[in-house]
C-alpha cells in the first residue's frame, strides 16, 4: 500500500477542523476500541475465523465491565465478501454479542475495507461528513476536558484505498477464488499473520501529523499495535535492556541469573519475529518523540487479537488470546494516563 503524504495531511486537517464530527467525553466513561477484524464468510479465505473466540472473550469482558464500543474500521471484509455472507457466519456470535451493548453504546467508523458503511454522500445534507451509517472520524476530550484526540481508521491518503479502491476490490475478489490453494502451497499468507500490509511510512506520516498539530491520533489500518508512539518491538528492546542489567548483577543467585538469561533469549526471539513481520518501525529519529500515535492493531494475529481501551483516564493496549484457558483471557501490554499523554503532546 502506498500513501500520499500531502493528501493524508489535508484529510486529517479537514476532519480535525470539522465541527460536525461527534465529540466523546472520556471523563467517567469507558470505551473499547476494536479494528481490522476483516470478518468474512467463515471459509478458507476468511482470515479472521480462527480468532472468533478471542473477540467473543473481549466483547464479553467489555460488556460486563460497562464499556462502549468504538468499531474503528475494517470490521468486515467487503473487498472479498458480501454482507449477507458475513452475516450468515457471524450473526449468532459476533454480531449478537455487539447487539447486547445497545445502539447508543456502539460507534462505527468506516475503513477502506468496509467503506460501504460510510454510504453515499447525501446531496441534501449540508456537510459531506453527515452521511451513511458510519462516520469517518470521532473526536474525544480527555478527563480534564481537553479536546486533543482524533479517532480515524487511518486509510486517509492511502492511494489504493482512496483513489483506486475499485481496482483493489476487483483484484481481491478475483484472488479470493484461488486464495485457499495459495495458502496451502505456501505462496500466500495474510499480511497480519506474516508481514504488515502497510509500509512503515504510514505510521511515520500519521505520527508526524499528530506531533505537528499537537493532536493524539488513535487509528488502525496498518495491523501494527502501537502504544504512545512505541511498538511492541520497542517495548521488547526496553525490557531486554532492563533484564540485561539484572543479569549482570552478582547479587542475584546463579539460578536467578540463569532464569533471566532464558527470559532474555525468549524476548530476543520475539523481537526478531516482530522484525520479520515488519512490525519494528522507528517513528521519530530525534530525541523529541511525542506519545501522539496509538494503533489498535488488528484481529488477525496468529494467536489472537489486540484492542485499545479507555477507562476514564487510563488507556491500555490489550492482547486477547484465542486459546486462553480459564481466567487467563488477556495480557495488558501497556497502560498509561490519557490526559498525561495529551498534555505531553500539547507541550
Amino acid at each position: 500500500m502506498s500513501l500520499d503524504r500531502k493528501a493524508t495531511w489535508a484529510s486529517l486537517d479537514a476532519l480535525w477542523k470539522d465541527t460536525n464530527v461527534e465529540i466523546l467525553e472520556a471523563k467517567g466513561k469507558k470505551f473499547a476500541i476494536i479494528s481490522d477484524t476483516h470478518m468474512g464468510d467463515g471459509g478458507e479465505a476468511d482470515d479472521f475465523r480462527a480468532n472468533k473466540p478471542a473477540l467473543l472473550n473481549a466483547l464479553e469482558y467489555y460488556l460486563k465491565e460497562g464499556y462502549s464500543l468504538i468499531l474503528l474500521g475494517d470490521i468486515e471484509e467487503f473487498w472479498q465478501f458480501d454482507l449477507d455472507a458475513v452475516t450468515r457466519e457471524y450473526d449468532n456470535s459476533i454480531y449478537a454479542s455487539i447487539r447486547k451493548f445497545g445502539e447508543k453504546r456502539v460507534y462505527r467508523i468506516f475503513g477502506n475495507h468496509d467503506y460501504e458503511w460510510g454510504g453515499f454522500q447525501d446531496p441534501i445534507k449540508s456537510h459531506s461528513k453527515k452521511q451513511g451509517l458510519a462516520d469517518e472520524a470521532l473526536k474525544m476530550k480527555d478527563k480534564m476536558g481537553n479536546l486533543g484526540i482524533l479517532l480515524v481508521h487511518g486509510h486517509q491518503g492511502s492511494v489504493d484505498s482512496d483513489k483506486f479502491s475499485w481496482f483493489s476490490r476487483f483484484f481481491v475478489r478475483i484472488f479470493r477464488g484461488i486464495e485457499p490453494l495459495a495458502k496451502a502451497t505456501g505462496l500466500y499468507g495474510h499480511g497480519a499473520a506474516t508481514k504488515s500490509p502497510v509500509a512503515g511510512d504510514y505510521e511515520k506520516t500519521y505520527y508526524a501529523w499528530g506531533k505537528s498539530r499537537k493532536v493524539l491520533v488513535i487509528c488502525g489500518h496498518s495491523h501494527r499495535a502501537v502504544f504512545a508512539s512505541k511498538t511492541r518491538a520497542d517495548e521488547l528492546l526496553d525490557i531486554i535492556a532492563d533484564l540485561s542489567i539484572k543479569e549482570s548483577d552478582r547479587r542475584f543467585t546463579r539460578k536467578k541469573r540463569r532464569d533471566i538469561r532464558r527470559e532474555i533469549s525468549r524476548l530476543q526471539d520475539e523481537y526478531e519475529d516482530e522484525k520479520d513481520k515488519g512490525r519494528a518501525i522507528e517513528l521519530d529519529s530525534g530525541d523529541q518523540q511525542k506519545p501522539c500515535y496509538f494503533n489498535s492493531g488488528c484481529g488477525l494475529y496468529s494467536d489472537g487479537i489486540t484492542t485499545l481501551d479507555i477507562n476514564d483516564d487510563i488507556i491500555r493496549l490489550v492482547k486477547w488470546h484465542r486459546d486462553a484457558i480459564g481466567g487467563d483471557l488477556n495480557v495488558v501490554f501497556k497502560k498509561g494516563s490519557l490526559s498525561a499523554f495529551v498534555k505531553e503532546v500539547n507541550g
